[in-house]
């Protein structure tokens, strides 16, 4: 994972650029009246600064204001902004946030992710399918076969991808023609990948511990319900250290729990407890990898409509709170970037 706005390579180089101080946070926009958009939070300065995107590309929106921009990227010195509702696909240089392409209309007229493949390559996930996209000059090619339906999260090991179907559940393609190696169970949630090289996804109550290479899994009672937005997309609500072999996942409306691989009983107690009247929105959830932090995006109201939006830093190492913010405004943040 990447402090925002930086640049990501194989090789997870960070870059810093004009918002290196800070973390970028999509915004889903407010249905009806506005777009979805950027803002970022300034460590330094502890504060928001609204609608980045928007200052850096006068005159021009994430999309109609009927739609909703939900995820995005960084991927070889470029942000990949994807929403769904009629929102467009849109890539923008990382130093600047200056919009160098788009895709305005969207198959299904309904995106969800991008996981860049290699240089020229990358993948798009829709409501109908992932299509290829030609990263020279954003064109999408045709769908993939043998994946259809709506498919969310996507990720990259070496030489495979994993999609989560929501038909499917885990289906894997192997990277270099995009076939499909194997299909390897249901899941809700996913994708990341721990310091171990193990990739991780969940089901309902299960951790699934994925050999990115044999593509063998392993399942792992939770113990507790792993949350997913059963309604509408959001990206998967958990995340991965890369300070220690740990990954943290989101449960119900407040909890977070840790868990360190081959220790079931990290499992049994919760990690991090949102203040009471505090719900997760969106993806809730981002590692900071540059300060070891994890971040944390609540709202008063469980559906996001209040103005009053929450961020709290926590240590990923132990779980203390280290600072907390609110910002105002209808912003329904859907992720912050990674």
């Amino acid at each position: 994972m990447l402090a925002a706005a930086s640049c990501k390579k194989d090789d997870d180089v960070v870059i810093p650029t004009k918002y290196g101080t800070g973390f970028l946070m999509v915004s889903e926009g407010n249905y009806g009246k506005n777009a979805g958009d950027l803002n970022f939070y300034d460590y330094n300065k502890d504060t928001v600064l609204e609608y980045v995107y928007s200052a850096e590309n006068p005159g021009k929106t994430l999309g109609p204001n009927t739609s909703t921009m939900e995820y995005g990227t960084v991927y070889n010195n470029k942000i990949y902004l994807v929403g769904k509702y009629g929102a467009p696909m849109v890539v923008l240089d990382a130093n600047t946030l200056k919009e160098t392409n788009r895709i305005d209309a969207l198959p299904g007229d309904d995106g969800r992710s991008f996981v860049g493949v290699d240089e020229t390559r990358g993948l798009l996930s829709t409501s109908t399918g992932v299509f290829p996209v030609n990263l020279t000059n954003l064109t999408l090619g045709a769908a993939i076969a043998g994946v259809t339906g709506e498919v969310t999260d996507m990720f990259k090991s070496g030489n495979h991808i994993f999609l989560l179907s929501v038909k499917d559940g885990i289906v894997v393609l192997n990277a270099n023609d995009y076939s499909i190696a194997k299909k390897i169970g249901t899941a809700v949630s996913g994708f990341v990948q721990s310091q171990d090289g193990t990739v991780w996804a969940a089901s309902k109550t299960q951790l699934k511990k994925i050999n990115p290479n044999a593509l063998s899994v392993d399942s792992i009672p939770t113990n507790f319900p792993v949350y997913f937005n059963e309604f509408t997309y959001n990206s998967s609500s958990m995340v991965a250290s890369t300070s220690e072999n740990a990954i943290y996942i989101i449960s119900g409306a407040n909890k977070v729990y840790k868990y360190l691989p081959g220790q079931p009983a990290s499992l049994n107690t919760p990690f991090i407890t949102l203040p009471s009247g505090q719900y997760f929105y969106g993806k809730g959830i981002w590692f900071d990898r540059v300060r070891n932090i994890l971040v944390l995006n609540s709202n008063t109201n469980m559906y996001g409509a209040d103005i009053n939006n929450q961020l709290y830093l926590h240590s990923a190492a132990n779980g203390a709170l280290l600072h907390s913010f609110t910002y105002k405004g209808y912003f329904f943040p859907g992720m912050i970037l990674n």
